[in-house]
């Protein structure tokens, strides 16, 4: 996959395989300090009523576990750059028992949605996301930030999780696994920060939320401005 960076192109079905026991389970629990239990509660509390986009959807872990949650949500969309997360995720959102619509959408957080996508979605999740993508805060997160924003309604809530830097108070353990993890380029979030985070955040959105339990931070925004940014340019919608 040469057009994949890193921190995408780990993602091959053996690396897939085990992902749920290694990063959920051990590195979530042990090094981020926010566990994956922690975080499915959180995913399910700000399911919409109609349609979700689940955005990096790794192994579709999430979105598997709050299957019988979204049993009322008409319809699932899938995002990420990876064809082997978005088919995996796919086939166990419905090997969990979900009879809605499903969509994948293979692009990167980094392009504008779709036109088709835009204003669609009561909700939209972004966990453990951010910190994989190449680039520093508040810019990367300001560039995904305002081209998802383009994808809820009006009413709708976006809503994410992501491994803060060196700064955010890790163990020495965690410390050193993070620079490995940054050296290789699997992860970009070396100096990222909850304050930039927030920066970021309100670039985009009127309403912002944000808090760190471990390392990892917590964020939910509502009510978008309507703006995404093509190419250092903002286009502002009406």
């Amino acid at each position: 996959m040469p057009d994949l960076q890193p921190s995408a192109r780990l993602y091959t079905r053996f690396h897939l395989s085990y992902y749920d026991h290694f990063v959920l389970g051990f590195v979530s629990t042990w090094l981020w300090r926010a566990s994956s239990s922690i975080q499915l509660l959180f995913f399910k509390k700000y399911i919409g009523e109609n349609a979700h986009m689940d955005v990096g959807v790794g192994t579709g872990y999430y979105t598997a576990a709050s299957a019988p949650q979204l049993a009322k949500t008409k319809n699932v969309t899938l995002l990420d750059v990876n064809p082997n997360t978005l088919e995996l995720a796919e086939a166990r959102l419905l090997a969990a028992g979900y009879r809605g619509t499903t969509e994948t959408v293979r692009q990167s957080v980094f392009d504008p949605l779709p036109v088709t996508l835009r204003g669609r979605f009561d909700s939209i999740s972004l966990l453990y996301t951010l910190h994989v993508l190449p680039g520093t805060f508040p810019i990367k997160a300001s560039h995904v930030f305002a081209n998802l924003s383009a994808g809820l309604a009006s009413a709708g809530v976006l809503y994410g999780t992501t491994v803060l830097g060196k700064d955010a108070g890790h163990s020495w353990l965690g410390r050193l696994f993070l620079r490995r993890l940054n050296q290789t380029g699997i992860f970009g979030n070396a100096t990222d920060t909850l304050g930039n985070l927030e920066k970021a955040l309100r670039g985009s959105f009127e309403e912002v939320e944000i808090w760190q339990t471990g390392v990892v931070a917590f964020f939910v925004a509502r009510k978008p401005f309507r703006k995404y940014s093509i190419s250092n340019r903002i286009v502002v919608y009406v």
